[in-house]
């Protein structure tokens, strides 16, 4: 709906009003999916500059250094840790982009309850599997590890408590 002035000011107060706060409503909706787009966008760009942060450096592959017999190694063998190394590199590219999709999942969650609002059924096994994730990966860190991260969950908690509370 557009704003036509002169069609607006043949029109009664009471109706002229109910047609200006129905254009603002629908103003409103419209920016806040604009407010939407632009939040995906820039995490979109953000997980496309990480990728990019992460992946590894692409090399030229000489053909010819395949074939060559240096220190006794044959093609198969050479194939297959070319093969090993890359599948090593996007694992733990698919790990990174899991645990973000997680983070990111679970701020979502924290910013439905915090607001009042209750989850899902789906939200809550969502979180479940979450936190199985969580679990399987704390099995392989090593303890300065799993104090580096409960520091950061700690510091995280504590911003969370002065932001909500008010102390500084």
């Amino acid at each position: 709906m557009t704003l036509n002035k002169s069609e607006l000011s043949r029109l009664s107060p009471e109706e002229r009003i109910r047609k200006l706060r129905q254009l603002e409503d629908e103003r409103k909706k419209e920016v806040d999916e604009i407010g939407k787009l632009i939040k995906d966008s820039m995490q979109e760009l953000k997980t496309g500059k990480l990728a990019e942060d992460i992946a590894p450096a692409s090399k030229t592959v000489d053909i010819s250094r395949l074939f060559e017999t240096a220190g006794g190694e044959k093609l198969e063998r050479t194939a297959k840790q070319e093969a090993s190394s890359a599948a090593k590199g996007t694992k733990s590219y698919q790990t990174f982009v899991q645990t973000y999709q997680d983070y990111s999942k679970l701020k979502n969650f924290y910013g439905i309850v915090s607001t009042g609002g209750n989850l899902t059924e789906e939200q809550i096994a969502a979180i479940g599997q979450i936190g199985e994730r969580i679990g399987r990966a704390e099995k392989y860190m090593t303890e300065s590890e799993r104090t580096a991260s409960k520091l950061d969950a700690s510091r995280f908690v504590l911003y969370k408590l002065k932001k909500e509370t008010g102390v500084d």
